[in-house]
C-alpha cells in the first residue's frame, strides 16, 4: 500500500505557518489501518488531496510551472 499523507501537524512542524489540507498522526493512522482492512493500493490523507493531486496533474506544463508550488 502506498500512503499518501498531505502535510502532518507533528512536534517537528510546531511552528510552521497554517498549511492547507493539514492531518493529523491519528487521521493518517485511522486512514492506513481502514486501508489494509479495505486491502486498497493507495491512501490518501486527507481524502480531498486525490482530487486536488488529480487535477494538478493534469495541467499543461506550462500552466503547472506559473504555479506558485
Amino acid at each position: 500500500m502506498v500512503v499518501r499523507p498531505g502535510f502532518v501537524w507533528t512536534r517537528m512542524t510546531a511552528g510552521l505557518p497554517e498549511a492547507p489540507l493539514a492531518t493529523t498522526p491519528e487521521a493518517v493512522a485511522t486512514a492506513v489501518e481502514l486501508g489494509l482492512r479495505r486491502r486498497s493500493e493507495t491512501v490518501w490523507v486527507p481524502g480531498t488531496l486525490r482530487v486536488v493531486m488529480a487535477a494538478v496533474r493534469h495541467l499543461p506544463r506550462a500552466v503547472f510551472r506559473q504555479l506558485p508550488l
